[in-house]
């Protein structure tokens, strides 16, 4: 179960002195040295580096930069206030959902934010040449990670006793409201679409989010079959009746598939609910 596993993938790889060294520390030290790297260049009159290195949906989809799909976190100029708080809450909250979930799976998390407004911002483009969508800078990636943190914890009083869920909540509708002030509509989208894959991931890593490409693809094909032509009367009078007891075990066979597959523990509470249910029933009415 995530959260519980003692293997290596759950703890630091390396210390700096006392510090211990996870994936967002690293991120976290990646985002720092760049910026030091920008600002001194730009002194210095060198060349404009954070040009390259920012997301232009023209520069992908015409002269095909992709590495800017990946590289546009780091363009964190002109420094901000702000730039030292969200690297204190990815190193804090990075670091325990990095710590819940496995490093593996941490790296997947926000390889997954990071790569997702870009993919979303070069679709756009495709479809509508005419579109300009340029943006840097690692705050959206970052605030999902909290995000993710807060859906992994929502009941943990951080910031003055506000719970996790209740900070995560105004926080959003805070940057919200200032997107729309400035007529920022594509941010906000790309914002919202951000934290939603944050929130989403977690659920899915819990089993409160259960989707498989083969069971959709499955039902898709199962839909298309013709269906078999109904019994005749005759015939159907001549099938002995049903029993209530028939009829509770057929309303369970698809939990006990369930429960086959993905254990006990992946059903809801109303699942449960259903399976007591049927199992009380079961025992008042034995079998012949």
């Amino acid at each position: 179960m995530f959260g519980q596993s003692e293997s290596n993938d759950y703890q630091p790889f390396g210390y700096i002195g006392r510090i211990p060294l996870y994936f967002s520390t690293c991120l976290v030290l990646l985002y720092c040295t760049s910026l030091v790297a920008l600002v001194f260049c730009h002194f210095f009159h060198g060349p404009s580096v954070e040009l390259l290195l920012c997301y232009d949906g023209l520069s992908v989809t015409k002269q095909y930069q992709f590495w800017r799909l990946l590289t546009y976190p780091v363009v964190n100029v002109p420094p901000s206030i702000w730039f030292p708080l969200e690297m204190y809450l990815l190193y804090s909250f990075g670091r325990e959902v990095e710590r819940f979930i496995g490093r593996t799976a941490f790296m997947m998390l926000y390889v997954s934010l990071v790569v997702l407004a870009p993919c979303l911002s070069t679709a756009a483009v495709a479809l509508h040449p005419d579109l300009i969508i340029v943006f840097g800078r690692s705050f959206t990636p970052n605030f999902a990670v909290f995000v993710a943190f807060a859906a992994i914890y929502p009941n943990v009083e951080i910031f003055f006793t506000f719970k996790a869920k209740w900070v995560a909540a105004i926080l959003i509708g805070i940057y919200s409201l200032e997107f729309i002030y400035y007529n920022q509509v594509v941010d906000l989208l790309l914002f919202w679409a951000t934290c939603a894959a944050a929130f989403a991931f977690i659920k899915y890593l819990r089993g409160q989010i259960q989707f498989s490409l083969r069971d959709y693809f499955r039902q898709r094909r199962s839909r298309q079959v013709l269906k078999p032509l109904p019994r005749p009367k005759a015939a159907q009078r001549m099938l002995p009746p049903k029993s209530e007891r028939d009829d509770v075990i057929e309303s369970i066979d698809p939990l006990l598939d369930k429960i086959a597959k993905h254990g006990i523990s992946s059903l809801t509470a109303g699942e449960r609910a259903k399976l007591e249910e049927a199992r009380a029933e079961l025992l008042k009415k034995p079998g012949p």
